[in-house]
C-alpha cells in the first residue's frame, strides 16, 4: 500500500470526506481475507493527534459496504474515546468498562446505524489505562473472543511507543497500518514504531499521512 494523503471538513463531515480516500487501505485488508476466516489489523501512530480513530472508522465503513461482510472495530483508546461520535453509535458501555468487569461483551458491542454488518466496541467510559490490565487473564479472554467475532476485526490502538501496555495488542493481529500526522510525526518516532511492530513479527501493510494540506484544507482528526 502506498502513502495516502487527505484533508477534511468539520468533524461531523470527516468520515464522508475520508471514505473515498482510504480505498488503498481497505482494499489491502480485503486482499488479506482470501483463504482466511478472519483478518485482524491494528491501526496505530507514533503520536496521539494523528487521527488514527477516524482512519480506522472510515476503513471499517468501507470494508462493510464494499465487502458486504461482518466488520468489528475495537477502540482501545480509553482516555479520550471518539469512535462512537464518528459512527453515530452508543459510546458506553465499551472496552474500558469490559476490562473492569462492569459489562459483558454482548452489551458492549454496538451496531452502527446505516452500515449493515458493521459493529463497534467503543472505548467506553473515559479513563486512563491501568498498568497490566491487558495482561490479565480476563482481558486476554476478551481479546481472544474479539479475534473471531467478525470476518474483519480492526483494532484502533493508542501510540505503541508511549503506551507499553497496548503493545500486547500486537499478539492478536495479523498486520498493522501506520497513521502519521503531517507536521508532528517525526522520523525518529515513526522508525521506532515500525521497528517495534516488526520485532513483534507483525507485517506493516502501509502508511496513511493525516492532516495533509490539500484542496480540503487541514483535517482535524
Amino acid at each position: 500500500m502506498g502513502l495516502a494523503m487527505f484533508g477534511g471538513h468539520a468533524k461531523q463531515d470527516q468520515l464522508e470526506v475520508v471514505a473515498p480516500l482510504v480505498d488503498s487501505v481497505w482494499t489491502q485488508i480485503a486482499a488479506l481475507s482470501e483463504g482466511k476466516s478472519h483478518v485482524r489489523v491494528a491501526f496505530t501512530s507514533p503520536d496521539n493527534q494523528a487521527g488514527t480513530t477516524l482512519i480506522c472508522a472510515a476503513t471499517a465503513v468501507s470494508l462493510a459496504r464494499n465487502m458486504r461482510s461482518d466488520v468489528l472495530m475495537v477502540e482501545t483508546h480509553m482516555r479520550q474515546p471518539a469512535a462512537a461520535s464518528y459512527l453515530g453509535a452508543e459510546s458506553t458501555p465499551g472496552f474500558s468498562d469490559l476490562l473492569l468487569g462492569h459489562t459483558d461483551l454482548e452489551s458492549a458491542v454496538k451496531s452502527v446505524p446505516g452500515v449493515p454488518g458493521l459493529h463497534l466496541l467503543p472505548g467506553g467510559t473515559a479513563r486512563p489505562a491501568i498498568a497490566g490490565e491487558l495482561a490479565a487473564r480476563s482481558a486476554q479472554e476478551v481479546l481472544r473472543k474479539l479475534m473471531t467475532s467478525a470476518r474483519f476485526v480492526l483494532f484502533d490502538a493508542p501510540p505503541l511507543t508511549t503506551n507499553q501496555e497496548a503493545r500486547g495488542l500486537l499478539s492478536y493481529v495479523d498486520s498493522a497500518v501506520l497513521v502519521l500526522n503531517h507536521g508532528s510525526s517525526n522520523k525518529r518516532e515513526t522508525l521506532q514504531l515500525a521497528d517495534l511492530i516488526e520485532m513483534a513479527r507483525v507485517p506493516i501493510l502501509g502508511t496513511v499521512l493525516n492532516r495533509h494540506t490539500s484542496d480540503f484544507g487541514i483535517l482535524e482528526g
